[in-house]
């Protein structure tokens, strides 16, 4: 007798999906893509289900679509699916089943779902509250048992962090602070910020583009280095490596220009603070981090920009390495798309209420309104627009984005290319402009006319301001995406401009990287002290060991270093396009934000338009239809956690 061994194992094999189940879940797997889930998403659902169906669960059919649903939620920041059969729930069910072209009836199928979870048994992988089951309802909504987890965990300490009180006179530092300004004074609703920030153990900085949310953040710096802090224990840090490096920049530039500097001041500028990654100051090895509760961080203070980005599991982490005494200051846009994985921490801190209201720095004046900008001013008020929910003020006779056609294209302010009949024929026109337009030809020509030379992994001095010089001109635009997939996503927008590329120059059969195009690593390689989202260029260099190679550079703790390709493989994809969420923390003169023709997409929201358009300085290209541009505007990612309430319960306490 022959036994054919399944490679998920002999009871995975038993309980697979069969007939009609197997079918269905092909149709959510086309789905789950649709919806930038990828191939683990629907690999976790068909294993939850196997396990239900193990534990004698009726209903796989309705109970893949929940986790899916689940797995939507998530993927758009919240922590949890409230299970209201007339709300979010039928919306996701609905949109699962469309973008899957699966025919079931919407009703039934809630219904079906409902019944699931309004009274979990034994032989079920659903509990109730704290069991340890794969998924719990709690509340009246459905959580992951590790996001409930999570969820408690920082809520605890965050409350303890609200509850504390530090014994701090910092009117004289204000004072001193505005006697000695940087390129800029600060104004009443900033100088606030900063009395938060050096009076308290926890703080939320938030505010729109243009605030001056790293203004305040470098002001804060040198409020810690007056409170006593040394300047090698004020950490900086961000969610991706180009925030960091930006966070990093914009401060040593305050830094520099200070007024009449004291003595603090001076040591700040003889040793800025260096910005990293998260993953980085608390020490990723692949398995975990090296800070931790057991070995907290050796610091005096920390600041994060760029919060919106963090998720629980990374909060989590960041509060069991920050020792209780040291105060945390989160600084970020409340508004923007939250962490790709559950949580919204920043949005949940910030909410006008009473949760933690008295330790929110608002900031809603913008600078960019300034007249001696008119680019920066219009790209504002797009983003005001969609913020407040009339995103049809950019298509209609409001005008607040120019309509333009491919050709005609300014790349200043806020402009908007309607696709037409032919809508990848259009992006493809648009990315080809915006190639041409911010020196994709001078960045390949500079980037193969010149070998760079590296001495122990560093630039040759002689050669350090024409690096620099690439490295800014290929860091200046962006098109941004929607999702990965589909004809108008990151991946075929990235092979598109290749192709352009490959064409400009003389090369042999067709390499995937060349000189002259921008890199991003996607995911953590800790042993090279690269992370998730990291950003490079490819050049030729010369390594010191004859003739030159092809490495991509990034930038490690300040420096750009070159890595072998070959070595980063796995990890290495072109960065011409990025979806709106691998872009946070960026900061570019132009973007083109090109949307799928699909207008109904589940993360087709307000908050990825917002977050899209505000990672503009000067020009911000709208490429969708009418009807994508206002149903973008219209749905709003309503991100559901538990976190604001868990707070409130236990302040109240």
């Amino acid at each position: 007798m022959t036994v054919s061994l399944h490679p998920r194992g002999t009871l995975r094999a038993k309980f697979a999906p069969v007939g009609e189940t197997a079918e269905m879940f092909r149709r959510l797997g086309i789905g789950a893509k649709r919806c930038d889930l990828g191939d683990e998403g629907l690999y976790l659902a068909e294993e939850i289900v196997a396990a239900d169906r193990w534990l004698n669960g009726s209903d796989p059919e309705a109970l893949g679509i929940l986790v899916l649903a689940l797995m939507i939620a998530q993927r758009q920041g919240s922590s949890r699916l409230p299970l209201d059969p007339k709300g979010r729930l039928k919306t996701l069910v609905g949109e699962i089943l469309r973008v899957a072209e699966v025919s079931l009836d919407v009703p039934r199928v809630v219904k079906r779902i409902t019944s699931l979870t309004a009274t979990p048994s034994f032989n079920s992988v659903i509990g109730i509250g704290g069991a340890r089951l794969p998924l719990v309802v709690e509340d009246g909504c459905l959580y992951t048992e590790r996001s409930r987890y999570l969820e408690q965990r920082v809520a605890d300490r965050l409350a303890a962090r609200l509850r504390a009180q530090r014994d701090v006179d910092v009117a004289a530092i204000l004072a001193d602070l505005t006697a000695r300004p940087g390129t800029g004074t600060l104004s009443a609703e900033q100088m606030r910020a900063v009395e938060l920030a050096l009076s308290g153990s926890l703080t939320v900085v938030t505010g729109g583009p243009g605030t001056g949310k790293t203004l305040v953040a470098a002001a804060i710096v040198r409020g810690f280095a007056r409170l006593g802090v040394p300047p090698v224990q004020i950490a900086l840090a961000a969610q991706t490596g180009k925030a960091a490096n930006r966070l990093t920049e914009v401060i040593g530039q305050q830094l520099r220009h200070v007024a009449s500097p004291a003595d603090a001041d001076k040591l700040l500028a003889a040793s800025p603070p260096s910005a990293q990654t998260l993953h980085r100051l608390l020490g990723y090895r692949g398995d975990g981090f090296a800070h931790h509760a057991k070995s907290p961080l050796p610091i005096g203070a920390l600041i994060i920009d760029e919060a919106s980005m963090i998720d629980l599991e990374l909060m989590d982490a960041v509060l069991d390495a920050l020792p209780a005494h040291v105060p945390l200051v989160l600084v970020g846009d409340a508004h923007q798309l939250p962490a790709i994985d559950a949580g919204q921490i920043l949005a949940d801190l910030a909410q006008p209420d009473d949760v933690a209201s008295h330790r929110v720095g608002m900031l809603e004046h913008s600078f960019r309104m300034s007249t001696d900008d008119p680019g920066g001013r219009a790209v504002y008020q797009a983003a005001r627009a969609i913020h407040a929910g009339d995103a049809h003020k950019l298509t209609d006779k409001t005008a607040l984005a120019v309509h333009r056609t491919p050709g005609t294209l300014a790349w200043r302010g806020a402009e908007w290319v309607e696709p037409g009949d032919k809508p990848l024929e259009t992006v493809h026109e648009v990315a080809k402009t915006l190639w041409h337009h911010f020196d994709g030809p001078r960045a390949q020509q500079l980037a193969n006319g010149t070998v760079f030379r590296f001495v122990d992994g560093r630039i040759a001095p002689e050669q350090e301001k024409e690096l620099l010089e690439l490295w800014n001109l290929l860091g200046r635009a962006r098109i941004l995406t929607v999702t990965r997939g589909l004809p108008t996503g990151s991946i075929a927008l990235n092979a598109f401009v290749h192709d352009l590329a490959l064409d400009s120059m003389t090369v042999t059969g067709r390499p995937e990287f060349v000189p002259g195009e921008p890199v991003m690593i996607t995911a953590n390689d800790y042993q090279r002290g690269l992370f998730n989202g990291d950003q490079g260029i490819i050049v030729r260099a010369d390594e010191g060991a004859g003739g030159h190679r092809y490495r991509a550079v990034f930038r490690v703790y300040g420096q750009l270093v070159p890595f072998a390709i070959e070595a980063l493989r796995d990890r290495l994809e072109l960065a011409w396009a990025l979806t709106v969420h691998k872009s946070q923390g960026s900061e570019l003169d132009a973007l083109a934000l090109v949307l799928p023709e699909e207008e109904n997409l589940p993360l087709l929201t307000r908050e990825l338009l917002y977050t899209g358009v505000t990672r503009a300085r000067h020009s911000a290209v709208l490429v969708g239809s009418k009807q994508a541009i206002v149903a973008a505007g219209k749905r709003v990612a309503l991100r559901h956690s538990g976190l604001a309430a868990r707070l409130r319960a236990m302040l109240r306490a």
